[in-house]
């Protein structure tokens, strides 16, 4: 008999009971399958909600959907497009595929990361659908439309080739020649009632594959039974009068903004824990930053001695597509009722407000967002007005000097943050001494190119006097007019010489890749790092569709950027080499900041506030930051 978690009796008592059909399947597996298979219910992974996740050591995983639909509600057409009364859906099996996608993709580091350079590793999951009630008859006919409509297409093709000619023939064809192999994958990985017995056969005869080695099968456990903790084990932050009140939950709307290393992320993640005290329920913490997910778990880890599943952690983007697919909005008919002139901006679609309209969303008795400069706002209304429990608390937290995608100051006022009250504002740094020569360079820099631009910026407060004893490396460089990776990391590695720096203690940043890239390639030639972007050897991977798909590769870069981002891990004992944007919200002891002549203040200020005792600058010749820099740096 299959392990279960949670056991069938916890199952029964979840304040979403189980539908018929994931009752049965579970009950069913748990006694047909082996002790070698574990099974995990409704998984908490940040956002998605697998029904049915199957552990095989040493084998592979199974990721099942499960429906209570009855199918004659339904009908495919020759798209491969679900509709019902019209209305296009989202597939079941086009949802189970994206449960697959992002345990590679947000979910799994170590699955992610080695399948970057072997894609191989994503055959190591494999994604069936179950249709509770239905037969192989009833699927049968459903699907029968669609694969006559594909067959009539590819018939007249064929009768018209001489017509429309060689191109547009073989455009075509492959259009629909895939459009039927996806219905014949569909059908194939379709569960029935009737044929349960001899589809399980398919999980119980997973052979042995070497892939998915015990440490992909250990990430697995990790993210999917995840340890409860009391809040007791945890080791108390002592937090000041200011940050104290912010971290106090309870219904409402509020707002909190600071300075960089005031202590938002550990005054949000306290607040998050007394949330969950005070209601028992969900809590979600939306970022902009994908990199912060991590940090914000171990932040609130570390306050009760482990971070549970009652935190949904995820950036606001990847926590509107899980939503898309759990409830199969069809993003292409949604994007219809867009302006004309925005369907074709990709991004668009997240700020549309009647995305989730008629849709009985899962609701949050608390929301706490991150990051609020960097939002639009209709993504604070879309989270308020369909994700936000009745009497339900949400807050806001923020720095707008660090508004590095520049978001409409006077609009983010008037319209992202109204309702939520005055801002709750912490101006102490504890990132650094406030006596330190570092912190009155970050408060000069906001008052010369900062505080004008931004009415509600919040200035650092600091002590330090002209004079003052101070034995922190604060240093500033130029390199030139042009930019040579070379020389700039023998300069690095001069100064980790002569101050002795750790790696785990150091970041380097810019903010474009391509300053970083060759900077990498170097240095890990004599020791690992840790980065967020594209290296050589996952190049390799993708390099065939350079010159012939240059959009394909193009969005491959992407994925493999989006991917490192996911599973950045703070404490990794290297090197980590980042740009500014994906390293916003992190710290490190020692920053080596390689700034561009495009730079903008906000971008410069989000840079250099990175560090918390060690900061050099290397700057382009012609900068229009290099005066002040020179004054403030001895």
């Amino acid at each position: 008999m299959a392990s279960l978690f949670p056991d069938i009796e916890n199952i029964q008592r979840l304040t979403v009971p189980p539908t018929a059909g994931e009752e049965y399947l579970v009950r069913f597996l748990q006694k047909e399958l082996g002790d070698d298979c574990e099974i995990f219910f409704n998984s908490y992974l940040d956002g998605d909600r697998p029904d049915i996740i199957i552990l095989k050591k040493d084998c592979g995983a199974v990721v099942i959907e499960i429906k209570d639909w009855d199918l004659a509600h339904y009908r495919i057409d020759g798209e491969n497009k679900w509709l019902c009364q019209d209305a296009v859906l989202r597939s079941p099996q086009q949802q189970a595929f994206r449960y697959k996608d992002n345990l590679f993709n947000l979910h799994l580091p170590v699955l992610g990361l080695k399948e970057l350079v072997n894609r191989n590793f994503y055959n190591v999951i494999s994604v069936f659908v179950y249709f509770h009630g239905a037969s192989k008859e009833n699927l049968a006919r459903l699907y029968e439309r669609a694969l006559f409509e594909v067959n009539e297409k590819i018939l007249h093709l064929n009768a018209s080739r001489l017509d429309i000619g060689q191109v547009s023939y073989d455009k075509q064809m492959n259009h629909w020649e895939r459009k039927r192999s996806q219905i014949s994958r569909d059908i194939n990985m379709a569960w029935t009632q009737d044929v349960l017995a001899k589809k399980v056969k398919k999980v119980t005869g997973l052979g042995r594959n070497i892939l998915f080695s015990d440490d992909i099968y250990q990430d697995f456990k990790r993210r999917l039974a995840p340890p409860v903790h009391t809040v007791r084990q945890g080791i108390p932050i002592n937090f000041d009068s200011r940050q104290l009140l912010s971290t106090l939950s309870k219904a409402g709307f509020s707002k909190v903004k600071g300075v960089a290393g005031c202590g938002k992320t550990s005054v949000l993640a306290q607040r998050a824990v007394n949330a969950h005290l005070r209601h028992q329920g969900q809590v979600l913490i939306l970022t902009y930053n994908i990199t912060l997910r991590h940090f914000i778990r171990d932040t609130i880890s570390r306050m009760q001695g482990g971070c549970s599943n009652a935190y949904e952690i995820i950036h606001y983007h990847g926590f509107i597509n899980a939503k898309i697919n759990e409830h199969g909005i069809d993003i292409n008919s949604k994007r219809n009722e867009l302006p004309v002139e925005r369907r074709g901006d990709p991004y668009e679609i997240y700020q549309l407000l009647t995305m989730f309209e008629g849709v009985d969303a899962e609701k949050f008795k608390t929301i706490l967002i991150d990051e609020v400069q960097d939002y639009e706002p209709e993504w604070i209304k879309i989270l308020r007005d369909n994700f936000l429990a009745k009497d339900g608390e949400m807050a806001l937290f923020g720095d707008q000097s660090q508004n590095i995608y520049e978001r409409a100051d006077n609009q983010r006022e008037t319209s992202v943050v109204q309702g939520f009250g005055r801002w709750l504002k912490l101006n102490r740094s504890y990132r650094s001494d406030p006596d330190a020569l570092l912190v009155d360079v970050f408060r000069r820099f906001q008052e010369q190119y900062l505080v004008g631009k931004y009415a509600d910026s919040e200035v650092f407060e600091t002590g330090y006097q002209q004079g003052a004893m101070n034995f922190d490396l604060v240093a500033y460089e130029s390199y030139g007019t042009v930019y040579r990776a070379e020389a700039v990391l023998e300069r690095i590695q001069a100064y980790i010489r002569t101050r002795n720096l750790q790696p785990n203690d150091i970041a380097i940043v810019s903010a474009q890749v391509k300053y970083l890239f060759e900077l990498n390639e170097l240095l890990k030639q004599i020791e690992k790092t840790k980065v967020m972007f594209e290296e050589s050897e996952e190049l390799v991977e993708i390099e065939r569709f350079k010159r012939f798909e240059p959009q394909r590769y193009r969005e491959e870069v992407e994925k493999i950027r989006r991917r490192k981002k996911t599973f950045f891990m703070q404490n990794s004992g290297l090197i980590k080499i980042s740009t500014i944007h994906s390293f916003k919200g992190h710290e490190a002891e020692t920053v080596f900041c390689i700034l561009t002549a495009d730079d903008t203040a906000e971008m410069v200020y989000t840079g250099i506030t990175r560090t918390q005792k060690n900061l050099v600058v290397f700057d382009h010749e012609t900068s229009k930051f290099g005066a002040f820099f020179r004054s403030q740096i001895q």
